[in-house]
């Protein structure tokens, strides 16, 4: 199931500019409520610049300070990924660790007065390292007897290698959304920035604006954080360093520091046992020295590889445990989920298959736990282990000795994305509650451990995708919900109601969807949507849904299910409230498709032979590929996002290049070089918007 949402403008900008690329995010909530931000592993460059530390000198952090950052710059490698908190600790969270413990922390011993009174939104400050490991001991346990954590990972501090790459979210720059301090704006909370909050402000306070690319928020001011490695004044490491020294490091900078000290790169030591209301933490679950090695088998958390879990046996549960264990309702469910494939020709093309799941005896008797059968991408058996958790945390004990096999219909083919975790999790509960799916029904979206489906890409080549395929009802995530205008758009609005199209946010409200003996209101609902289908067809013009029957009866269905899309898209319709224009990212990706044929030329590198290579690659181009494209680009052209017409005119610009360089039988040094410069407006037209604010918040939202 192909996970596509920006994937032509993220291919491009890797290309072009890397940092540019929004990080799909992976969340899970702890027992006790705190949501985690899961971080994959990674390299990047650790430490800051002769010329960035000469800036942070003049913005307020003396030379000794950012000698504590090294002479140089160093790759780092986090070797293993690891979940990191959202925010940093709340005071409501640590009231809950006080309350269950009767922890005395370093700052009540010693009667450390704050200047204002913490409220429960703000992170908790004026707790020691002491405090903080005590806190991640306390969770650690909390999280084992919920039967929430693997074997071989705990919740403890970041290390300072894993603080800061997960900082930098990819960026290389002081900041994590760049060099600009304008652009810090409304981000976080220093010494300089007139936010209203004298001292600390409410963590996650800026919303969107202010979580870096890995969707943490705060990471820089508010309060500085606790790190788990011991103190090393010479340098900072990429695993947790050890010295024997009584001091900790802290990273981030903090509400009542200077704009030089809230730098990815900022580092400083604190004594562990000192307290003081600049400083609190934000935990980590990881392997318990932050070396990197690799985690064991996972029953409920981040799972590792299917294949390495299988691997190492894991322990059976107890007879007692069994005694509340879930059986599985039901032997074997199916679902169709939807993909897309890229043709040759740049167009994306949906379908629908099945996915099957079948409960298998498993002659280890270990506790029950979910496979997959095939050839599967690592996104694909991401989304099956993501669902797996969703339903271990509904369900924590299932019935030992089984496992659950997931196939697909195509079983030759290798499949890709990670959109099909809503269809893995309505799979599961179907067999655990015994519900049987709807064999029209299909779905596509991403899911998390909080049981929320989560947004994905490329939604109308799928509605058009499961329509070909003769589903009759299909389901997509909430947050997909405009992307129906597209859908019109680029097919036309008959699309609407080809096909019965319901939003879903979560997997309870995929599984209404889903089952075949839905409730009476919603089976209502479909009937009578599907009365008004008998009597459109394809050609039929939008004034007939003005037809006052049809009209009542659309609002009828929308009364009795309020997520029937369908039904809302066809109302808007009627009353002219359709969008003329595609959505900004659908812009991109048609843009892009359009060109897939003259990429060759496009990601070609300046080399010396940069003129013989264009020249072979523009030979081989078909005229009938060059018109194509320009015809498909002019079609687009009133039907685009504003922001991307200068994108568009580039392309356009570029391929009619090509294909004069193609038509000639010797072009001229002065037209390779226009053909060349004509290229680089392409690729700045992308970095632009690559890396303007409003137009990444705009993908975002």
């Amino acid at each position: 199931m192909n996970r596509v949402s920006l994937s032509a403008f993220a291919a491009a900008l890797l290309l072009a500019n890397p940092a540019a690329i929004l990080a799909q995010e992976k969340t899970m909530t702890t027992s006790t409520g705190m949501e985690l931000v899961w971080i994959p592993p990674g390299e990047f460059v650790m430490g800051s610049t002769p010329e960035e530390r000469e800036w942070a000198n003049r913005n307020g952090c003396p030379a000794a300070w950012t000698k504590w950052e090294g002479e140089r710059q160093h790759k780092a490698e986090i070797k293993s990924g690891f979940w990191l908190g959202r925010t940093e600790v709340t005071v409501a969270e640590w009231k809950k660790f006080v309350n269950a413990t009767g922890h005395v922390t370093d700052s009540t011993s010693k009667d450390h007065n704050l200047d204002f009174t913490p409220k429960d939104k703000d992170p908790v400050c004026c707790v020691s390292w002491n405090d903080a490991v005590a806190f991640c001991e306390w969770l650690t346990n909390t999280e084992k007897k919920a039967n929430r954590l693997s074997e071989g990972m705990v919740c403890r501090l970041p290390t300072e290698g894993e603080w800061e790459y997960a900082c930098r979210a990819g960026m290389q720059t002081k900041f994590w959304w760049g060099d600009s301090v304008e652009d810090g704006e409304r981000r976080l909370n220093w010494a300089g920035n007139a936010d209203g909050f004298e001292f600390v402000s409410p963590v996650d306070h800026y919303g969107a604006r202010g979580r870096n690319k890995f969707g943490l928020a705060d990471m820089l001011g508010n309060v500085r954080e606790w790190c788990l490695d011991e103190w090393d004044p010479t340098q900072s490491h990429a695993e947790c360093y050890k010295s024997g020294t009584p001091a900790s490091v802290t990273r981030g900078g903090a509400y009542k520091r200077t704009l030089g000290t809230v730098r990815c790169a900022y580092r400083s030591g604190l004594v562990r046992s000192n307290a003081d209301d600049v400083t609190g933490f934000r935990v980590c679950f990881g392997v318990p020295d932050g070396s990197g090695k690799s985690l064991g088998p996972l029953p409920s958390v981040a799972r590792t590889r299917t294949e390495d879990r299988r691997s190492t046996p894991t322990s059976v549960a107890d007879s007692d445990s069994q005694k509340d264990a879930k059986k599985f309702a039901r032997n074997q469910s199916s679902i169709k989920g939807l993909f897309i494939m890229q043709m040759a020709n740049g167009m994306r093309v949906g379908g629908a298959q099945d996915i099957i799941a079948t409960v298998e005896r498993d002659s280890s008797k270990r506790e029950a736990f979910c496979d997959m059968f095939g050839n599967v991408a690592k996104d694909t058996r991401i989304s099956m282990e993501e669902a797996e958790r969703v339903l271990k945390v509904r369900y924590p004990i299932w019935l030992a000795g089984h496992k659950v096999r997931f196939s697909y219909g195509d079983k030759y083919t290798k499949q890709a994305g990670g959109s099909a975790g809503g269809a893995f999790s309505v799979l599961l509960l179907s067999l655990l509650d015994g519900f049987q799916i709807d064999p029209g029904f299909s779905m596509t979206g991403d899911v998390t451990v909080d049981g929320k489906i989560r947004q994905v890409g490329a939604v109308a080549e799928k509605i058009r995708g499961s329509k070909l395929e003769k589903c009759t009802v299909v389901a997509i995530p909430t947050a997909n919900k405009e992307n129906l205008n597209d859908l019109a758009i680029l097919y036309s609005p008959a699309m609407l109601w080809s096909i019965q199209i319901l939003s879903v946010s979560t997997l309870d409200d995929a599984a209404a969807v889903a089952r075949l003996d839905k409730t009476p209101n919603l089976s209502k609902a479909l009937m009578m949507f599907y009365q008004i289908q008998r009597n459109l067809n394809a050609y039929a013009p939008v004034a007939y849904l003005r037809n006052q029957d049809t009209y009542t009866t659309l609002q009828q269905v929308l009364q009795l299910a309020p997520n029937h899309l369908s039904a809302e898209f066809m109302l808007r319709a009627a009353n002219n409230q359709l969008p003329t224009t595609l959505s900004l990212s659908a812009s991109i990706e048609e843009i892009w498709a359009a060109s897939a044929l003259m990429r060759g030329c496009l990601m070609d590198e300046k080399t010396p032979d940069a003129k013989k290579d264009t020249r072979y690659r523009v030979t081989k181009l078909p005229a009938e590929a060059i018109k194509a494209a320009l015809d498909r680009l002019s079609w687009l052209d009133s039907r685009l996002h504003p922001k991307t017409r200068d994108f568009k005119n580039a392309m356009a610009d570029y391929i009619q290049s090509l294909d004069y360089l193609r038509r000639q039988s010797g072009a001229s040094s002065t037209a390779y070089s226009t053909n060349l410069a004509k290229r680089d407006r392409v690729l700045g037209e992308l970095v632009k918007l690559g890396t303007d604010r409003n137009t990444l918040e705009e993908m975002m939202h």
